[in-house]
């Protein structure tokens, strides 16, 4: 499985976890596995890789009991989101494992 898909997933299964009261994030990856969560809004994913350097980034957001994981990277995206009700995640036909174009 690739590491951007796995990451996604776990990171979901974190977001999902809380009250619902969380807000918005994203998080940017760096290349020797360290994380730094910054503020969303205004950024892209492919705009936050840039700006840090990193390997990948995703964002995390809370929407009406809907918890979504996008995330970026090596020219791979994917979409993951689950409800607040436990529901297993799914990830969106077209969305992940996307050919990077080389």
């Amino acid at each position: 499985m690739k590491a951007l898909l796995r990451h996604a997933e776990l990171i979901l299964d974190i977001a999902s976890a809380g009250n619902g009261e969380a807000g918005d994030l994203a998080i940017v990856m760096g290349h020797e596995g360290g994380m730094r969560m910054v503020e969303p809004q205004g950024w892209s994913l492919a705009a936050l890789c840039a700006e840090f350097g990193a390997p990948a980034a995703y964002k995390v957001e809370h929407r009406g009991g809907i918890v979504r994981v996008e995330g970026w990277g090596g020219g791979e995206r994917c979409l993951l989101q689950r409800s607040n009700g436990g529901r297993a995640p799914g990830c969106f036909p077209g969305f992940a494992g996307l050919p990077s174009g080389r």
